[in-house]
């Protein structure tokens, strides 16, 4: 049976992720066509106007390498898209960029028992703030698409990920993801304090980025990264 099986589409929510966070007992994927409090991670807003694809399922299953789960949803996102025939990057550890602006964002919370994972996707917006880099499937490619085909369409994906994930861990999507990493083999900073400079070589096993710095190999648990000479 499929973990999908339930669907709730809301008009507007405050959040999907919070939506679910309130009903313990739902197990059903929540979508909305608008959010008026829609965050990522660290709580940073996400613009969530009608247009753009916006749901949250929760998973109560055990999962090999879950710190990995960010990443493999980013990743399935990243096929649905190219199914469609964009080129995308991976933003470790929880975004996905076309054209070298976003275009989704991954956000995973605990909450006692299981995971919450929310998803956004710009579809057919048409404009963002000035001072957002982000972009949508209609600006990239002209074309308006149907964001109920699009939720499908991923929803198929992540279960195929969700079921190799549980069998075998991330090692099974390690060189996929590895080859879609934003900045590989580029030098970024990464945002922590004091600042770490490195050049992006690789990721572990366990989903981590491996950056090369002029103290050696460092391995970098979370935080942010940038291109250096970027802003931020």
């Amino acid at each position: 049976m499929s973990r999908f099986s339930c669907l709730v589409w809301l008009e507007e929510v405050s959040s999907t992720q919070d939506f679910l966070k309130e009903r313990e007992d739902l197990n059903c994927v929540v979508c909305a066509k608008r959010q008026t409090l829609g965050r990522g991670r660290y709580g940073r807003s996400w613009h969530s106007d009608e247009g753009g694809l916006y749901l949250s399922f929760p998973l109560q299953e055990e999962l090999k390498d879950e710190q990995t789960l960010p990443l493999v949803v980013a990743l399935s996102v990243c096929q649905m898209l190219e199914d469609y025939g964009f080129l995308t990057s991976i933003k470790w550890v929880n975004d996905v960029y076309v054209m070298g602006k976003k275009i989704c964002g991954v956000l995973v919370e605990k909450l006692k028992n299981r995971s919450i994972v929310g998803i956004g996707i710009n579809v057919n917006q048409r404009n963002f703030p000035q001072d957002l880099p982000a972009t949508s499937m209609f600006l990239v490619s002209g074309k308006e698409y149907s964001v109920a085909c699009v939720l499908f369409f991923l929803l198929d994906k992540i279960e195929v990920n969700l079921d190799l994930l549980k069998e075998e861990g991330f090692r099974a999507f390690r060189e996929d993801i590895k080859k879609r990493l934003l900045f590989l083999d580029q030098e970024v900073i990464l945002h922590t304090e004091p600042p770490v400079v490195g050049i992006l070589k690789d990721i572990s096993e366990e989903g981590y980025l491996m950056l090369l710095t002029a103290q050696g190999e460092k391995k970098v648990v979370s935080g942010d990264i940038t291109l250096r000479g970027s802003i931020p």
